[in-house]
């Protein structure tokens, strides 16, 4: 969908049952879509009042709106309009400025040069001047993607098994372009950081390498170009974007499935590159032998390294949680506090996709951005998140549960784990089984102990601290939590 689609679909949703004078559809019907950033949706105000009034009164509800248009959630970010819209013409229109709004939650990844027109990019300027004295050029993000271009470095990346061997490639290949690995092929479920590795690479490349031709682009834009190039006879335009670059990277082959032609002229490309020793790396939520294309261009794929990431463990959810809270208070004016306890709820919950897990702290920080609160409860972050994680209210974890898992697992009666033995064969899996009652239910620090053999509060807390400060320097018990969250989850 344009974004044109996309805001039409919300409008109809936002203004379902409001009639033509209602100041939410006059106010509304005054905001303009510029269209996606990243993981942004930004809207333009026709003035500052209207941006004043729209962000106080409906921002959250709009935001609501757009993750059940596009099925994703998404941020919004608001600017004001200084120019009238120009009248309809054939040729395409200048730019739109914006004034940029106060620095917030909501526009913490937005470039301003990216949506005023006014200032290209040092990376364009240096294209643009390599260009003039030599020929050669270095690519840039295009205006859409310079939020994406931004926030998508190997500094920004959080490791761990799931996905080192994956960001040591890219790295690797980074750093010596056309030597390390070529091509390298990422892959794995979507969510999981593909494109931010390509994008990682990119910006490395640009930086270091700036007489370099690099181009970053998905598998739908590369189709789109050359079937513009096909009907409009626009060879030297096509030649120069993917003929003529030094590292070529390609997002989401998978989406070329049954394109023949396409395929073909990716294939192409790709035989020319590699005989000059230039870099290619490819992305796809699949292995290579389960993408749906000829053997040719398979075997093409495999002919580098393959590397694959999968979905993160919890010490890795909860480090993503982590640094993407620490980016939202380094870039925007909220200063509340969301509790270790909600982001330890939130690393069991969100399993697989990283962009859920970011969405899912969005949300959080704009309900205690509007609502002026300095911090959130678990039971809170459970409401709000319903459409995020739709599986929380389904789930029916409870302290027996976990009593029955952690026995199966570590070979103990119930008797035992609600005793008052003190040998470290009990001990140990009734300390695990009280952290576990405390962070994947509801249940209250009185409430867990009467369940283990009624114990008190200071008891359970210290049976919750000992296991937090030891998991992080042992990894034997850290991943027997992950086995046993993964057991009680499934049995839930």
């Amino acid at each position: 969908m344009d974004k044109d689609e996309i805001w039409n679909k919300t409008l109809v949703l936002l203004l379902e049952d409001t009639d033509e004078e209602d100041p939410k559809t006059v106010f509304l019907n005054l905001l303009t879509p510029v269209g996606v950033f990243g993981d942004q949706f930004v809207l333009l105000a026709e003035s500052t009042p209207v941006e004043s009034w729209v962000r106080k009164n409906y921002l959250t509800e709009i935001q609501d709106k757009l993750l059940q248009v596009m099925g994703t959630p998404i941020s919004v970010g608001l600017g004001v309009s200084t120019q009238k819209e120009a009248p309809q013409q054939t040729t395409p229109a200048p730019v739109e400025t914006v004034q940029q709004p106060e620095p917030d939650w909501m526009n913490q990844f937005v470039d301003p040069a990216s949506l005023s027109g006014h200032s290209p990019s040092p990376n364009m300027a240096a294209a643009e001047e390599a260009e003039r004295v030599g020929g050669e050029y270095a690519s840039s993000p295009t205006s859409g993607d310079e939020a994406l271009f931004s926030k998508c470095t190997f500094d920004t990346f959080v490791v761990g098994k799931s996905n080192e061997f994956a960001r040591g490639a890219a790295l690797a290949v980074a750093e010596l372009p056309g030597t390390a690995y070529n091509p390298l092929f990422i892959y794995g479920n979507s969510g999981l950081g593909k494109t931010h590795l390509l994008v990682a690479i990119a910006n490395y490349a640009m930086q270091n390498f700036p007489r370099m031709a690099t181009r970053y682009v998905s598998a739908n834009k590369f189709l789109n170009d050359y079937v513009e190039a096909t009907q409009r006879n626009q060879w030297g335009t096509f030649n120069s974007k993917y003929h003529q670059v030094d590292i070529l990277l390609v997002d989401d082959v998978q989406y070329l499935e049954g394109k023949d032609e396409t395929i073909n002229q990716l294939f192409n490309i790709f035989n020319e590159m590699t005989n000059r020793n230039k870099q290619i790396v490819l992305s796809a939520d699949r292995a290579p032998k389960d993408i749906d294309m000829d053997d040719r261009m398979r075997s093409r794929f495999i002919s580098g390294l393959l590397a694959d990431i999968k979905p993160p463990d919890y010490e890795t959810r909860l480090a993503i949680l982590k640094n993407y809270l620490s980016r939202v208070n380094q870039h925007t004016s909220f200063y509340g506090n969301i509790p270790d306890e909600v982001l330890f709820y939130l690393a069991d919950v969100a399993t697989s996709n990283i962009r859920e897990m970011e969405g899912s702290i969005t949300r959080l920080v704009s309900n205690m951005t509007l609502l002026r609160k300095d911090s959130i409860s678990v039971e809170e972050a459970q409401e709000l998140l319903q459409d995020f994680f739709p599986t929380i209210k389904e789930k029916q974890i409870d302290i027996a549960l976990i009593q029955s898992e952690v026995e199966r697992f570590f070979n103990i009666t119930h008797d035992d784990m609600i005793s008052s033995k003190r040998s470290k064969g009990i001990t140990n899996p009734r300390h695990i089984a009280i952290y576990l009652s405390r962070y994947m239910t509801e249940e209250s620090l009185e409430a867990i102990g009467k369940k283990f053999g009624g114990r008190d509060h200071t008891t359970v807390m210290h049976s919750v601290n000992k296991i937090e400060r030891d998991q992080k320097d042992n990894r034997q018990l850290f991943d027997q939590l992950e086995q046993l969250r993964l057991l009680i989850n499934e049995h839930g």
